[in-house]
Parts: C-alpha cells; sequence; structure tokens
C-alpha cells in the first residue's frame, strides 16, 4: 500500500506541474488580458489537498476497509467547501476583477482533480481487494 501511495503521490503531483505550466503559458500567449496574479494558488490548491486526500485514503483503508467510501465522499465534500471558500476570498479581495476567467480555470483544475481524485480510490480500492 505504501509503494501505492507513493506512487500515486509522484502522479499527482507530476499531472499538477505540468498542467499548471501549460495552463499558465495558454493563458499567457493566449488570453494575455485575463492573466490574474492568483494563478498559482489554484494549482498549489489541489497539490495540497492531493496529498492530504492521497493519504488520509490510504490511511483509513488499512485501519478500516469498509469506511473507505465514506472517508472518500467526506474529502469530496471539505474539497468543495474549501474550493468555495477560496472563490469567496478571491471574489472578496479582488472584486470583479478578473473573477471569471479565476473561476472559469478554477474550474477546470477542479475537475482534472475529480478525475485524479477518483482514479486514486480506485487504485487503492484495487489494491486493498488484492491484499484480502
Amino acid at each position: 500500500m505504501e509503494k501505492l501511495r507513493r506512487q500515486l503521490l509522484i502522479l499527482h503531483t507530476l499531472i499538477l506541474i505540468v498542467t499548471g505550466w501549460v495552463g499558465w503559458y495558454a493563458l499567457k500567449a493566449y488570453l494575455p488580458d485575463y492573466v490574474f496574479g492568483w494563478y498559482p494558488v489554484i494549482p498549489f490548491f489541489f497539490l495540497i489537498f492531493g496529498f492530504f486526500s492521497i493519504n488520509t485514503l490510504g490511511k483509513k483503508n488499512l485501519e478500516n476497509p469498509r469506511k473507505s467510501v465514506n472517508t472518500f465522499m467526506i474529502l469530496r465534500l471539505a474539497k468543495y467547501i474549501l474550493s468555495f471558500t477560496l472563490l469567496l476570498v478571491y471574489y472578496f479581495v479582488n472584486g470583479k476583477e478578473n473573477f471569471k476567467v479565476f473561476a472559469l480555470t478554477f474550474a477546470i483544475f477542479y475537475f482534472l482533480y475529480l478525475g485524479l481524485e477518483t482514479f486514486s480510490f480506485y487504485k487503492t480500492e484495487k489494491e486493498l481487494k488484492k491484499q484480502l
């Protein structure tokens, strides 16, 4: 399980770093009027939350496999609440300036991360079933 957790953390980090740089380049090259200073916060938010999620799922699955689905759903709810909070913070700090671009960029990363999160849960459950 430790090997899988390490692999998922590396995969998660690489995907977010690559998509973060590609997204930043695309925004600067093709939409320079919409570049905003908070862009690095978005990939960093999902990177930190991903580390937390992968480690939490791995530990919970080892302790009690039946609660893994509940843990997964609680993590999704926490991600939703923290994401909404980050959007509100951006709005209150910067006002309407580039809020739509920030929210759209955040939504793209949110859906990318949703796929990564689902893949991580699937791989963790598959590994757990092999151990049983």
